[in-house]
């Protein structure tokens, strides 16, 4: 998928072409500002639509693990706010195949010096089409190589949540149960339509976060 860029007084977009197959979601995404995904609208450009997605003051996954090794808690978060993300997507009909999970498509919110308060904002493809599982696959694949040398953890998480990917019965549920397994607080789960508020107060429960 192409995919430019563009600036102008106020705002940064990530911008990526309008296909055939959005439909009912391109109308639930557009319509909608759903937490945890980066704001999109639709725009002409040069006689095309496109969709314009804003990533003011944020960077890619991609561009922040340049200038940053991959810690463990970093990537705790990072698979939790997929996993959280997928079980979202049900309250507004929305399927996972409308994921974008490369690390050009996640973008990071915090601190690149401390990674304090870093929040994650994912990109919602309206045209869907996408394999969630071969995504999930090459970003672990990313992310291994990003690992921490110093930091021996990481490095076993990866691989670990990379090898339940294997699996061919294979359920996103597998990677909560590993991130729960190897929290040092209590497990929690995220809870199915239930309402944001009950959601984010697991997230920082697990987190540990109160200001996520």
């Amino acid at each position: 998928m192409m995919i430019r860029y563009e600036r102008d007084l106020s705002n940064a977009y990530m911008i990526l072409p309008v296909g055939t197959g959005g439909g009912y979601r391109s109308r639930m995404i557009l319509e909608n500002r759903i937490q945890g995904f980066l704001p999109v609208r639709k725009r002409c450009h040069d006689d095309e639509e496109e969709y314009y997605y804003r990533v003011s003051a944020e960077i890619s996954l991609e561009e922040y693990l340049e200038h940053a090794p991959l810690q463990t808690v970093f990537l705790k978060q990072l698979i939790f706010t997929v996993c959280w993300s997928m079980t979202a997507l049900g309250e507004y009909l929305l399927a996972e195949d409308c994921l974008l999970l490369g690390p050009e498509t996640i973008f990071v919110q915090g601190a690149l010096d401390t990674g304090a308060d870093i929040q994650f904002r994912l990109c919602l493809y309206p045209d869907g089409g996408q394999d969630v599982r071969e995504s999930l696959h090459i970003l672990m694949k990313y992310l291994m190589g990003k690992a921490d040398r110093d930091e021996e953890s990481c490095g076993r998480l990866c691989y670990e949540l990379y090898g339940l990917l294997q699996k061919e019965n294979f359920c996103i549920q597998e990677f909560m149960a590993v991130l729960e397994r190897s929290a040092s607080e209590p497990a929690v789960e995220i809870p199915e339509k239930k309402g944001w508020a009950r959601r984010l107060v697991s997230r920082r429960a697990f987190l540990g976060n109160p200001q996520y």
